[in-house]
């Protein structure tokens, strides 16, 4: 675990370290393969591993589970409607403190199909490596709570260079809300993962709406206003499930709750 983490931060940063530094005038190029190759780490980082170690069938244990769909229709709706109700509700508290509800009829919906491929596109390559890599091997010695913070930590840290970059979205953003809301994604993605029979399929559909919605905010011209109702509204629902589940595992149904 500690090899691959370590590969992880090194190949995604080496992409993203030069992109932030041109971004402040202190690198000479950018290049869209800096971008491909910060996003692709993790699972770079993985397959390297799996590789040194020679893990009978692990390559195939890494990408099966990318084709895992066999779950009650429920999991379908959640992963690609979760984020569409977090920005509805997000934009009418926004217009509670204040902020004038911003004029989504103008917003090119017809976009969001495009935008929605190329996330999955980008993020299934973290999931790979987050949820199909490191998530299962931190389960042997580890109960949920403790590993929400182990990789909810890593995972808010590995975008430092991201955050840093003045060029990004994600640099107008407080960094404490970051670590947050990393932690509380991290208890959701554990806990989405679980209930869809360990599928890396709907934990990178769900990533993808995260980031699609995103988008939508930041077209809208209300990113960094939302943020904090995003964030909270998260970690209410990261709070929920470790209530009902307790630390241990965020899980108490069956297999064949799974409907597979």
């Amino acid at each position: 675990m500690i090899a691959f983490y370590f590969l992880a931060f090194v190949i995604s940063w080496l992409g993203w370290i030069p992109q932030a530094l041109y971004g402040r005038g202190l690198f000479p190029f950018d290049n869209p393969l800096l971008n491909l190759l910060g996003g692709g780490g993790p699972t770079l980082a993985a397959v390297i591993v799996i590789l040194v170690i020679k893990e009978k069938d692990g390559i195939r244990k890494l990408f099966g589970p990318l084709f895992k769909l066999r779950v009650s229709l429920w999991w379908f709706v959640f992963v690609f409607g979760f984020w569409a109700v977090v920005t509805a509700v997000a934009l009418g508290i926004g217009t509670i403190f204040g902020q004038a509800f911003p004029a989504v009829g103008q917003f090119t919906w017809v976009s969001l199909l495009p935008i929605f491929v190329t996330m999955v596109l980008s993020n299934v390559w973290e999931e790979i490596g987050w949820r199909g890599f490191a998530l299962p091997r931190l389960q042997e010695g580890y109960n949920d709570l403790k590993i929400v913070f182990i990789m909810g930590l890593l995972w808010s840290l590995w975008h430092l260079p991201l955050i840093l970059n003045p060029t990004l979205p994600m640099s107008d953003l407080p960094w404490y809300g970051e670590i947050i809301f990393s932690l509380s994604l991290t208890v959701i993605y554990t806990w989405l993962y679980q209930h869809t029979n360990h599928s890396l399929f709907f934990v990178s559909v769900f990533h993808a709406m995260s980031n699609t919605m995103a988008f939508v905010l930041l077209e809208l011209g209300v990113f960094v206003f939302s943020y904090a109702f995003v964030v909270g509204i998260t970690a209410i629902v990261a709070i929920v499930i470790i209530l009902i589940y307790g630390p241990q595992r965020f899980i108490k149904a069956s297999p064949k709750a799974w409907g597979g």
